[in-house]
């Protein structure tokens, strides 16, 4: 009997800690109208590739710190390009590109006119 009622305590706790949270996220957590890309710099490796993915991945959805996220081809062979074009059709919010277009996208050259 004590046993379930320290699990359920516990439970009751995660929920309200996970309620809290998604509360401050939505309310309180101040709004940015531009948001920092989380670059992910992927080579010709493509094993472990799709880890890295995923875990990047659940970076710019948890927390409100990255935009989006932004694969970075340095190098990739065809077999990992294709895992990352299937990860970005998959999940969306994700791009893929290389510095030129990264430079692009972080600093358009309308803002730099002054």
């Amino acid at each position: 009997m004590g046993i379930l009622l320290l699990l359920e305590i516990c439970l009751i706790a995660v929920g309200t800690w996970s309620l809290v949270m998604l509360l401050y996220r939505l309310f309180l957590m101040p709004s940015q109208r531009d948001f920092a890309p989380l670059v992910l710099p992927v080579g010709a490796e493509a094993d472990a590739v799709e880890g890295r993915l995923r875990w990047a991945y659940w970076q710019t959805r948890s927390g409100g710190k990255y935009g989006f996220l932004y694969i970075l081809d340095c190098g990739m062979n065809e077999e990992t390009d294709q895992i990352c074009r299937q990860f970005a059709r998959e999940w969306g919010n994700v791009e893929i590109g290389g510095w030129e277009t990264l430079q692009q996208r972080l600093c358009p050259k309308e803002d730099l006119q002054p």
